[in-house]
């Protein structure tokens, strides 16, 4: 069970990624996928300058500019020169000839010109967060600020239409934590950068894995209710951890990982579930559908490997785990996963 922390260490935020999210998600932050936030993350990329999932940050100031920034006058921050021609601008232009980025695509690339231009306006000539410093830091608080200042305007002029963001989470306290989580993400990537080169591909091929799982996932539990499969085996599969993970060769070819875990009754069911999710596909949406290229239960091969981490469910019905398996932990582990619950029943399919 977890908890809501209760303290701040010495009155300052959590360092780390985790305590991070967890000590604002107790505060009432909109979660990270919400419109709200998905809408401020988009705007923030588009007008750094590195929409691309793969882009690099842009370098911070230099130190020399750091060390002398002094937080400009509320005047000069909130004035609107720029956004009067920017609007202007938009009243000149057929919105939907203007380059677009985000994910959902309605950001006009143009923002990113005008923030620029409003940061020249008072003589700010780096258009970057101070990845080095804390998020709350002076020059950070002040550019997410403008970020914000301008991610406001686009909103109030209709840009961001395709966000359904909600009223009550449309706040600017709101706005600056999801920013300032958002600024700590970063600075964990960059670290992890300086750790290891190829971070990026390692946490592609972890969210790849992860899309994989799911999918299939998603499918059984589709599949058992399609077969009015008793909801206690239903369940099972709603945790992805019951379903085995997917690797790739060089070469492309996808293959089953071992579940060691899982009893072969239980993995046997899962095989079934996936022919018949085969079937059930085919009639829902045709036999073009149903193809090696689009469906990983066409496209996986049988298991070579065991991977060295897996995640066990804890409770699952008694002949859900190898007997084996169970035997080779501890007996604090074996109590832990309660393995003792009554046997399901697993129907033909």
């Amino acid at each position: 069970m977890t908890t809501s922390p209760t303290v701040l260490q010495n009155g300052s935020m959590p360092t780390t990624v985790t305590n991070l999210r967890s000590q604002l998600g107790a505060s009432g932050i909109p979660s990270g996928n919400s419109a709200f936030a998905r809408s401020i993350h988009d705007f923030t990329r588009v007008v750094l300058g590195i929409e691309a999932a793969k882009s690099d940050l842009p370098p911070a100031p230099p130190q020399s500019t750091l060390s002398t920034f002094e937080t400009p006058s509320k005047e000069a921050s909130t004035n609107t020169v720029i956004l009067a021609r920017f609007r202007s601008y938009l009243s000149e232009n057929n919105l939907s000839d203007l380059e677009v980025g985000g994910r959902t695509k309605c950001i006009p690339v143009v923002c990113r010109r005008f923030f620029v231009q409003d940061m020249a306006h008072i003589n700010i000539h780096h258009v970057s967060f101070a990845w080095a410093q804390s998020p709350d830091s002076p020059y950070n608080t002040w550019f997410a600020s403008m970020i914000l200042k301008h991610w406001t305007f686009a909103k109030n002029t209709g840009l961001l239409y395709k966000y359904a963001i909600s009223p009550t989470d449309d706040t600017a306290a709101n706005g600056q934590k999801i920013l300032f989580r958002w600024i700590h993400g970063r600075q964990g990537e960059l670290r992890k950068s300086a750790r290891s080169l190829n971070w990026r591909q390692i946490k592609a091929d972890l969210e790849q894995r992860s899309k994989r799982k799911k999918q299939l996932s998603d499918h059984r539990v589709d599949t058992c209710v399609a077969l009015a499969v008793p909801a206690t085996l239903a369940r099972i599969f709603m945790d992805p951890a019951c379903t085995s993970d997917t690797e790739e060769d060089d070469a492309g070819n996808l293959y089953h990982l071992h579940v060691p875990w899982r009893s072969q009754e239980l993995t046997q069911f899962a095989h079934k579930l996936d022919e018949a999710t085969v079937e059930r596909l085919r009639e829902q949406k045709g036999a073009r559908y149903v193809q090696k290229a689009k469906l990983l239960e066409l496209r996986r091969r049988n298991p070579i490997n065991v991977p060295q981490h897996v995640r066990v469910p804890i409770g699952l019905p008694q002949n859900c785990y190898a007997p084996i398996y169970v035997q080779s932990r501890g007996q604090v582990a074996q109590e832990v996963l309660n393995t003792h619950n009554p046997p399901c029943k697993f129907p033909a399919i």
